[in-house]
């Protein structure tokens, strides 16, 4: 929370769902060229980091709260 959260929060709220890949065979994933670290994490890794990232706005409960 706090400012700077929504300092961070703010641009990718719109950022990552922009970047999602909409069509063809990788529709539904997001593409790892153009993110910092997708080169060498890949599709995958950069797929998993936005949804995680998204995760927030689903209100799903952190894995270590009861």
């Amino acid at each position: 929370g706090g400012d700077l959260w929504d300092q961070w929060n703010r641009p990718m709220r719109e950022r990552i769902p922009a970047r999602q890949v909409k069509e063809g065979p990788e529709r539904g994933s997001w593409d790892p060229k153009g993110d910092r670290w997708g080169g060498h994490g890949g599709r995958l890794f950069t797929t998993c980091l936005s949804i995680y990232n998204l995760e927030v706005y689903y209100r799903h409960l952190p894995i270590y709260q009861h």
